[in-house]
């Protein structure tokens, strides 16, 4: 399995025990991403994923780093990014920042499928 699929699968597992996301603003913004054609939010499932992000990319110091809990991640999030045609990216990580984005259906699906999956 790749990293971003290991990244991935940990963002689904992560959101479903912890229920929250988090991601970065900017004045309140979320950051957009132009990946090939596609504009992409990213988010994490863990607040330490994101301190490791700006320890390897000092730029995002400045931005807020937002905790979304998972309902409302599910409940307005999504559908906002959906509207936008925006995609979501889980858990990037590393030099350049990369991994997998993901349309927002396929998003929803996969955490709705570990959370019925919880112990």
């Amino acid at each position: 399995m790749s990293t971003a699929a290991l990244h991935a699968s940990a963002f689904y597992e992560d959101a479903a025990k912890n229920r929250v996301v988090f991601t970065f603003l900017d004045d309140e913004s979320f950051l957009v991403f132009r990946v090939e054609a596609a504009e992409v939010v990213p988010f994490w499932s863990t607040r330490s994923r994101m301190d490791r992000v700006r320890d390897l990319h000092p730029k995002y110091a400045g931005y807020v780093i937002e905790e979304i809990p998972l309902s409302e991640f599910l409940a307005r999030t999504l559908p906002l990014l959906a509207e936008g045609g925006v995609r979501v990216g889980v858990n990037w990580s590393g030099a350049r920042l990369s991994g997998y984005d993901i349309s927002v259906d396929d998003v929803r699906r996969n955490i709705s499928h570990h959370v019925g999956h919880e112990g």
